[in-house]
């Protein structure tokens, strides 16, 4: 009896006991002085490890922190996963406690490189704290790593907008809650992120900022200044950049004297390979080797010969035996560095095999080491001449290009996928040079769709995803979800607009975005077909594109690598690629010169662009001639560094103006997959849309605090009237009004002024009236909702201009209204002029009316005007080559013609049924009879 009344109070006063363990080894902590702190974890954990499953689980978190802090990741995953059995045994255990396991296991796997289970941890700590939002008051500090964490997975899986979302909610909680010094860590990882999206500057604020929030001399602050000289490294200023990786070392060595050898050993060595890559680039080769070796030694003695830490040290190994001339030993550390990622090493270690994508544990690294493999390979042909060397080269490319896409399919935000478009933008082009090479000596239909295939993926492949994406969701998602979708991004843009200052509106876009994010996450982990379709490849063949040519229509690609413009061209008959040779800076200062001609208002000057055209013309159309015989209709898609150029305004130079245009109707596409696949719309009856807001002076005079001048566009209302059909002229034309209008339409056509941001494409709008406020932002346009919409008419300023990123091309609004599920756009590529623009729109309009395609009706208009009584006033093509159709060249409108047709074909079935209805009454009659 006496030992029944004991035994609680025993366990009551080693719980007590345990607290007070527990307080003491966080103080010690506090102090930076972690080995003592874990021996008070320690007791008090064997206290109450048999008694007291909650004050044990916590203290299996408070240990795993320890752990990992050391690099001992293994050692963190298994005390959390003992926390949750712990728990799991109790009928209830705080919500605070179950959040700390599972987003400490999210952590932990992320360093394990299990991507799945860390996603799952992480949505089970998401869903705690959606449903008990007091959690984040309670363990404040451990909802502010829970963001911090996960945001800087995001942007090292190229999530970049998600990882400054999750990054941002993580800084706001350390403000708000008094978590100064966890500052340090956040601004770390945005300085992480801001280096992944190449905006160096950037970064380097924020890792001098986190340098000044952090003065404790022990491993963080080792990092700090690491990171301070990695920075620096991508500035390319060396001697800096290697004066904070000295002070890093030396930090270093303090902070590892006495412990054991495993103790920061990642860190250790992280730091040796970012020394020896400034070495390297400092030509330090001796210093650089030293540490490189020093780091692979260690890796190998107490980590393994497998990890993404191992595989980063290895591809610098590989870059310094370029930089020292050893070419073979360069490529066997990239196959090395391969291996490092994948679970199954299978074959690997055999010549220049490539691995399964399946078995990597880090996709990004892998891209990486494999991109560098096969383009030593490459050099390696150069140099022999090695058939070998060629097809092992080839065989990665078509493997990079491959795992490229499985990134891309898991990066959630149109401007992430952009950044990891500039970052990988010439793998593809380098790709085509190589597939050439083997298909010169050798044209085979393998090879021939190689090309075709890598010239698919050459650009805008954040766009070809989102058209991708727009398949897959109405097919695998519920109507609901979707819907929460764009509810949460409408109003993500709208809180987007609203001032820095407003702190309310950057909390709530901040939980917006937070929400979007989790919803994203939803789809793949809850709906098994969308994430099947997610990663599945819809790739179309040139059979199939052969297939969708007919007699008059070709189809044209370039890609341009080097001295090199490769040029793919389909027709019914053949697909070729063929390589003419450029060269490079000469190519790219026709390009200047013409588009200095076209661009820039002449205010009746002479046009002095016609020998850059028919230069241009020479080297992108007379090299595919033979093809294009009989060929009245051309798909273009261009190379992303001259997506500006109009096609329509190059010379033949057989005789003066004799312009493409003249010869040919030109539709440009991104590729040919997005410009065949768009769904094919039913032709409706709704009238088409005209929105018009500046056709009146007195629409301009009702506003106020304008910044500049909005200019009257004279022109555009007698162009809305002739159009006809639902018309918003003036002050109808306002934001609020065009936003209520059914967009299943026809065509849109948009008689009103835009402004493109070179800088920020963000900040790009089609204005309304009055002007000042009234305005579609670029993420607003891709908010509408225009798959049931034919065609758009941007008849405003510069639609079709904006910022060049490379390999995406030209992020203009014409993009945007793409984006957003609109197959064609017509747009100005630069500043419009109000008479010929109207001119062309009300032609286009009547071309389109009569059943025209799209693209032969904008030839036709342009033909019109050149043939016009304007001609003599307007005789330059910055005034008619600015209107290009980008998208599906199909018929839009059913055409006066056609409706003639569709009568008489309607009145003869009536007269058939009449005829059949009388002779079967006379024979019933005489039967009678």
């Amino acid at each position: 009896m006496f030992l029944v009344l004991w035994l609680p109070k025993l366990a009551c006063a080693q719980a007590s006991l345990s607290d007070k363990y527990r307080q003491r080894a966080e103080a010690l902590y506090g102090e930076a002085k972690y080995e003592e702190a874990i021996t008070w974890y320690e007791k008090a954990y064997g206290l109450v490890r048999q008694t007291d499953p909650v004050r044990a689980a916590n203290l299996c978190v408070d240990l795993s922190s320890m752990d990992y802090m050391k690099n001992h990741t293994r050692q963190a995953t298994d005390r959390c996963l003992l926390g949750l059995r712990y728990i799991n045994k109790l009928k209830t255990a705080p919500d605070s406690l179950r959040f700390k396991l599972f987003s400490s296991l999210g952590t932990f796997y992320i360093a394990l490189y299990r991507k799945d289970s860390a996603q799952v941890y992480f949505r089970k700590a998401d869903e705690l704290l959606a449903h008990n939002p007091r959690i984040e008051q309670q363990i404040p500090a451990y909802v502010l790593y829970h963001f911090n964490n996960q945001g800087s997975w995001f942007f090292k899986m190229g999530n970049y907008s998600r990882s400054i979302s999750y990054l941002g909610k993580a800084r706001k909680m350390a403000l708000t809650s008094g978590l100064t010094e966890d500052i340090a860590y956040i601004e770390s990882n945005l300085a992480g992120c801001y280096e992944q999206m190449q905006n160096f500057s950037e970064s380097l604020q924020h890792r001098q900022l986190a340098n000044k929030f952090y003065h404790k001399p022990d491993i963080q602050k080792c990092r700090n200044l690491s990171g301070i000289g990695w920075t620096l490294y991508k500035l390319k200023q060396y001697t800096e950049s290697l004066r904070y990786f000295t002070e890093a070392e030396q930090l270093m060595m303090k902070v590892r004297r006495g412990k054991k050898p495993t103790d920061y050993l990642s860190d250790q060595i992280h730091l040796w390979r970012m020394m020896s890559s400034c070495c390297r680039e400092a030509n330090q080769l001796s210093t650089s080797d030293r540490s490189i070796q020093q780091a692979l030694r260690l890796h190998r003695q107490y980590i393994g010969s497998q990890g993404t830490l191992l595989a980063q040290v290895l591809v610098e190994k590989g870059e310094l035996h370029e930089a020292q001339h050893e070419p073979e030993q360069a490529a066997k550390a990239y196959q090395d560095a391969i291996r490092a990622v994948c679970r199954d090493t299978t074959g690997l270690a055999i010549s220049w095999r490539n691995p399964s994508i399946e078995t990597t544990t880090d996709e990004t690294t892998l891209l990486l080491a494999a991109t560098h493999k096969a383009a030593i390979l490459k050099r390696r042909y150069d140099a022999t001449q090695k058939s070998t060397y060629l097809n092992a080269s080839l065989d990665t490319y078509r493997f990079c290009v491959s795992l490229q896409q499985r990134i891309r399919h898991g990066i959630d935000t149109d401007q992430s996928q952009v950044i990891f478009s500039t970052h990988q933008h010439s793998l593809v082009p380098e790709a085509v040079a190589v597939a050439f090479e083997a298909y010169r000596h050798q044209q085979t239909p393998v090879l021939r769709e190689t090309l075709f295939q890598f010239f698919e993926q050459a650009q805008a492949g954040s766009l070809r995803e989102a058209f991708r994406l727009n398949t897959i969701k109405p097919q695998t998602l519920p109507g609901p979800l979707l819907e929460r979708e764009q509810q949460l991004k409408k109003q993500i843009s709208a809180l987007k607009k609203r001032p820095v200052s407003d702190t309310t509106a950057t909390t709530e876009l901040t939980a917006c975005q937070l929400q979007w994010h989790q919803l994203l996450e939803t789809f793949r982990q809850d709906y098994p077909a969308y994430y099947r379709l997610n990663y599945q490849d819809m790739v179309m063949s040139s059979r199939t594109l052969q297939q969708k040519l007919d007699d008059q229509t070709a189809y044209i690609a370039y890609v341009r690598q080097g001295a090199s413009l490769f040029i793919l061209v389909a027709t019914p008959q053949a697909v070729d690629v063929i390589r003419h040779p450029i060269d490079s800076a000469h190519f790219d200062r026709q390009l200047v010169k013409l588009k200095q001609q076209l661009y820039e208002d002449p205010v009746l000057g002479r046009y002095d662009g016609a020998a850059y055209a028919a230069e241009l013309y020479a080297t992108c159309i007379e090299s595919v001639r033979k093809y294009l015989a009989g060929k009245t209709r051309l798909i273009i898609s261009r190379d992303w560094s001259f997506n500006f150029l109009p096609f329509e305004v190059l010379e033949t130079g057989k005789q003066a103006q004799d312009y493409l245009t003249r010869h040919v109707a030109i539709a440009y596409a991104f590729s040919a997959q997005s410009f065949f696949d768009s769904p094919q719309r039913s032709i409706h009856a709704n009238p088409v849309l005209v929105v018009a807001p500046f056709a009146r002076a007195g629409a301009l005079e009702k506003t106020v605090n304008r910044q500049g001048p909005v200019q009257t566009l004279a022109s555009s209302e007698a162009e809305a009237r002739s159009i006809g059909g639902d018309v918003l002229v003036g002050a109808q034309a306002s934001l609020p009004n065009f936003l209520k209008k059914s967009l299943n339409r026809s065509v849109i056509y948009f008689a009103t002024h835009a402004q493109t941001d070179d800088v920020d494409p963000a900040n790009s709008y089609i204005a309304f009236y009055p002007g000042e406020t009234d305005r579609l932002y670029t993420d607003d346009i891709y908010n509408l909702s225009l798959t049931e919409t034919g065609l758009v008419v941007l008849g405003a300023c510069e639609g079709g201009s904006g910022q060049t990123m490379k390999g995406e091309g030209i992020l203009s609004l014409a993009r945007a209204f793409a984006y957003a599920g609109c197959p064609s756009v017509v747009t100005t590529l630069w500043k419009a002029n109000d008479e010929t623009t109207s001119f062309m729109t009300i032609r286009l309009h009547h071309h389109l009316s009569r059943g025209l395609s799209a693209d032969r009706a904008l030839q036709q208009a342009r033909l019109d005007l050149l043939e016009s009584s304007l001609l003599p006033k307007y005789n330059h093509p910055y005034y008619w080559a600015n209107y290009t159709l980008l998208g599906s060249y199909n018929p839009v409108m059913a055409g006066h013609d056609r409706l003639v047709i569709v009568w008489w074909l309607a009145s003869l079935g009536i007269i058939g049924l009449l005829a059949f209805w009388q002779r079967n009454r006379l024979i019933r009659l005489v039967k009678h009879r």
